[in-house]
């Protein structure tokens, strides 16, 4: 289940990182990308009703993002997918869909995102975000999900640092990471096509990157991006 979390924090990358640092004449110009501040809040709410399971993956997130020099972009984003299985009737022909979701008939599905941001404070303390997200159900029609989520950290705050120099025949990337982490206890509630789900994740996570990354080609390399893969 928390496989759904890593599909919906991917689309947290900045959409675009602004101007490119100046370099010597002659060298490989350097590609400098930092992120000022990335914070998401993640949860997993799993309810089970009579023969009814309904499991709610949230993610949110509020950035800032910066190359050097250049403005400062900022960008939320909000994802939202539900799952409703009958856990009491197994359907061979949906053996594939139902395994995703530990086994039962899907009743319904839908998946949801917006651009609304996480609000957050900076110690990670609390969380939360209320907004309506349009969507497609799981026949591709569409649909709008209202959520309404908190996070409470719970656990201590956790601190983090790495740095990484590695050379690559193509040329060489530098990597820094300033990361904060504290589990929390979020309770989510949402409502779509008539139906209305509502629980807490006692093991939700709230997570903040700060972060730089400078890739630098070797004269007459043009693509060369392992920053994030792609070009900025």
């Amino acid at each position: 289940m928390k496989r759904a979390f890593a599909i919906l924090a991917a689309v947290t990358v900045p959409l675009a990182l602004g101007p490119l640092v100046a370099a010597p004449a002659g060298a490989a110009q350097p590609r400098i990308y930092h992120t000022i501040s990335s914070t998401l809040g993640s949860a997993t709410i799993d309810v089970t009703q009579g023969c009814e399971r309904s499991e709610v993956f949230v993610s949110s997130s509020t950035a800032m993002y910066a190359a050097q020099p250049g403005p400062v972009g900022k960008q939320g984003l909000t994802g939202v997918f539900v799952r409703v299985t009958d856990v009491c009737e197994e359907s061979p022909a949906l053996a594939v869909t139902a395994a995703a979701g530990g086994g039962g008939t899907v009743l319904f599905e839908a998946d949801a995102q917006n651009r609304a941001p996480l609000v957050v404070d900076p110690r990670l303390t609390r969380a939360s975000v209320t907004t309506d997200l349009p969507g497609t159900d799981g026949n591709g029609d569409p649909v709008t999900v209202h959520l309404v989520a908190t996070w409470t950290g719970t656990g201590p705050l956790e601190h983090t640092t790495e740095s990484t120099h590695t050379r690559f025949d193509d040329g060489n990337v530098n990597a820094t990471d300033n990361n904060l982490r504290r589990v929390a206890t979020a309770a989510v509630s949402v409502r779509v096509e008539g139906r209305s789900i509502a629980g807490e994740d006692t093991e939700a996570v709230l997570e903040q990157t700060k972060s730089r990354c400078i890739e630098v080609p070797r004269p007459g390399v043009e693509e060369f991006y392992p920053c994030f893969g792609f070009p900025g």
